[in-house]
């Protein structure tokens, strides 16, 4: 069966860089048999760079599909038109905000083989910090860990999708430190997990997963409202979903925590961390500029939200 690498990226080059840098860097990227872009609206200078990215890597055997920007249906079609080009493989599907370690695949991989004669398998997803399933998980496997975090303010352990981790941004910001170096989470959670593999049935992370042919056919295609929909479906029709214990990936950010990650470091501590970095790129400007940068493309929308307060109060 071919395995097929989609990538979701719209409007974050500073995030699709990165995602790229780690799938290039850590080797996974060339276990893929096609690697799909799926452009969501995607032009300028965003656009030259995938261009770029293509010609320095000729060795990777690249695909683009592109439509306009938007959600719902604008972001589920550029996916099922890619199953209709590769019908009968399996398929992994990240974000533009999705870092992966040097291995994620096989891991994602190997639950998938270990669970693919089950009829009721709908997909695999890897372990992310900072969402509600990913985060219940880690702090399961690591009871110290639980204690600290539930000291933090608004902190509460339990799986749901909307969990305090995706509410708060400072929870979020705390899990991915806590595990920002993927390889060494990686290694230190497979020390401690006795179970690789974890079941549920309820709604999912759509950042990261893994599916076959039979499941796209089985759903009817991914549906316009990809997660909440494709979760929800699950949940009444009692499928499941294995959440892969062994594979830790970082999803940099949800829409509600945007804003106030963008007004740290993250980024730039998650790239120092998991890539060979430059100087400048080490130092107290090269970590600082980027971040004021995103801090600045806010101030319009703070200045509307404040004007549009004062004239209603």
């Amino acid at each position: 069966m071919k395995k097929i690498l989609m990538i979701l990226t719209s409007h974050r080059l500073d995030c699709f860089r990165l995602c790229m840098d780690m799938l290039i860097h850590g080797g996974s990227i060339h276990r893929f048999d096609r690697v799909v872009l799926l452009l969501n609206g995607v032009k300028g200078r965003h656009l030259r760079y995938v261009q770029e990215l293509q010609a320095r890597h000729p060795d990777i055997p690249w695909d683009t599909v592109a439509g306009p920007r938007g959600r719902g249906w604008f972001i589920s079609n550029l996916q099922n038109e890619c199953v209709r080009r590769y019908p009968d493989s399996l398929y992994f599907k990240i974000d533009e905000d999705t870092f992966v370690s040097a291995d994620w695949d096989q891991e994602l991989l190997a639950a998938y083989e270990a669970h693919h004669d089950r009829p009721d398998l709908s997909l695999v997803t890897a372990t992310i910090p900072n969402n509600g399933l990913g985060c219940w998980q880690l702090l399961n496997v690591f009871p110290d860990l639980r204690e600290k975090f539930l000291q933090l303010p608004h902190a509460a352990h339990h799986p749901g999708a909307s969990s305090p981790v995706w509410f708060y941004p400072h929870l979020a910001e705390w899990m991915i430190r806590e595990f920002i170096h993927l390889d060494t989470a990686n290694q230190r959670v497979r020390a401690v997990v006795t179970e690789p593999w974890v079941h549920f049935h309820e709604r999912f992370s759509i950042n990261c997963i893994c599916y076959d042919y039979r499941h796209w056919q089985e759903i009817g295609g991914v549906q316009e409202q990809d997660e909440v929909g494709w979760g929800q479906w699950i949940t009444e029709n009692r499928k499941l979903v294995v959440l892969a214990a062994r594979a830790v990936c970082h999803h940099y950010t949800f829409f509600n925590q945007q804003d106030w990650l963008d007004r740290s470091t993250l980024l730039e501590d998650i790239r120092a961390a998991n890539l060979p970095v430059t100087r400048w790129e080490q130092s107290f400007l090269g970590r600082g500029l980027p971040r004021w940068g995103r801090m600045v493309r806010q101030v319009p929308a703070i200045l509307k939200r404040r004007l549009k307060k004062s004239v209603s109060a």
